[in-house]
């Protein structure tokens, strides 16, 4: 039997420092904690045969639907029919997915080259389902297209806004999803003592050919939060077909994400580094470089952690029949080791019918210690996984880390050639939004 601790819950900030531990209740009482800086105009992408579709998302996204009440209501931000138009007059009917993704690609892109016509914030992408193993479908064509030309754009699928009781769901992560890549921060974590905090996650991506499924090349990167969850970088390593070379460029984008951590203020005074489970002990060598090589000047310590879904251990909490621990439950399985169950009997409606709740080993990498201690590093990592903006419900895992799997599938369908080239508005882009939302 082995004694456990539990983390307190994680309280939320929203607009003017106020609190909530309740996401949603809390944005529509406070405001998001910190706001658009205009009213949007938004471009919607459909076929013919989905302009109802079109319709339903547009009057869901202005009025509201089920617990959501609408954008201006939860967000702060006007929707009116002047601030969208479509982009439409093709029809997918009877098209493969590779052909329709390409009339999806035109019509976005003939429009965007239209010198009189409007240029939006962010174009909404209205199209069917596809398989996961699809290689080339209108969500990753566009997606990765648009990305190129430094454009915007949030997915829906039709099947999603045909089925009333799931869009009802949804639509208010909808809304979300596109708020926080229009630049808007709707909550962080509590506790202005947190902002002195810097977490930096680490991630690669393989570039792959959609036709030959043939990897193309490597590409190293990092994403930079604050302890609080609100998002400060991306940093991308050039792309090479070269492992020792990717080798080299990873350790170099982490050097720079330290400098730039450096260069946010003398309020930072740690920086650690989350690194996914995957990183062989080449990658992790070439981190190890970036830290020692790094000459600190405000920040006075910087530690490195893996996190990794556990999925050996499991803890029982002989205080309940089921057994279940509560939410920010903490053991020591080791000497080196630690569980965090970031999920658990609070909120069982979330994932008792789909899966078990998550749990994550954490382990301390190398010689330096957090000036905090390991409740400390824990302690970050936890409210991380309660801060994660992909949806209200969003599956409890560090942002640091889950953020990186998106980066990376996204990335992964750009072809390697056109990321080498990619136009400076392009490249400010991936690294200053949360494209990958």
């Amino acid at each position: 039997m082995v004694n456990g601790h539990i983390l307190q819950p994680v309280q939320f900030a929203f607009g003017n420092e106020r609190s909530r531990p309740d996401k949603l209740r809390g944005l529509v009482e406070f405001g998001p904690y910190r706001a658009l800086d205009e009213d949007p105009i938004f471009g919607f992408v459909f076929p013919t045969e989905y302009r109802d579709y079109a319709n339903r998302l547009f009057l869901a996204l202005k009025n509201g639907v089920g617990s959501f009440k609408g954008v201006e209501s939860t967000f702060r931000f006007r929707l009116t029919k002047d601030q969208v138009f479509p982009v439409t007059g093709f029809s997918i009917r009877g098209k493969s997915p590779h052909d329709a993704a390409k009339l999806y690609q035109e019509a976005i892109l003939n429009w965007n080259a239209g010198a009189s016509n409007p240029k939006p914030h962010m174009f909404f992408i209205i199209h069917p389902q596809t398989s996961a193993s699809e290689p080339d479908t209108p969500y990753y064509a566009c997606k990765a297209r648009l990305l190129a030309e430094g454009i915007l754009s949030q997915s829906i699928t039709a099947e999603l806004l045909a089925d009333e009781a799931k869009f009802r769901w949804s639509a208010a992560n909808i809304a979300l999803g596109a708020f926080v890549k229009l630049g808007g921060t709707p909550w962080i974590v509590y506790g202005k003592e947190l902002d002195q905090e810097l977490i930096i996650g680490l991630g690669r991506s393989y570039l792959f050919d959609p036709q030959s499924r043939q990897t193309t090349g490597y590409m190293g990167f990092t994403a930079c939060f604050s302890a609080r969850g609100a998002f400060q970088f991306v940093a991308l390593a050039e792309v090479t077909d070269d492992r020792k070379k990717y080798l080299k460029l990873l350790e170099n984008v982490v050097a720079n994400s330290l400098k730039r951590a450096e260069a946010i203020g003398r309020t930072v005074s740690s920086v650690t580094l989350h690194v996914p489970k995957h990183m062989s002990r080449e990658e992790m060598d070439a981190v190890y470089g970036a830290v020692r090589n790094h000459a600190k000047q405000n920040i006075l310590q910087i530690v490195v952690v893996k996190i990794s879904e556990e999925e050996t251990f499991f803890a029982v909490d002989t205080r309940f029949k089921d057994g279940i621990p509560h939410r920010g439950t903490i053991l020591q399985i080791n000497d080196r080791d630690y569980l965090l169950y970031t999920e658990g009997r609070d909120e069982k409606e979330s994932w008792a019918n789909f899966r078990v709740p998550v749990a994550l080993r954490i382990t301390p990498q190398g010689g330096a210690r957090h000036p905090g201690g390991i409740k400390t590093v824990i302690r970050q990592i936890n409210d991380l996984s309660q801060v994660n903006w992909r949806g209200f419900n969003a599956r409890s895992k560090p942002i640091s880390n889950y953020y990186g799997e998106l980066i990376a599938r996204l990335l992964s369908h750009i072809a390697a050639e056109r990321i080498k080239n990619l136009p400076e508005s392009s490249l400010q882009l991936l690294q200053e939004r949360m494209w990958f939302i």
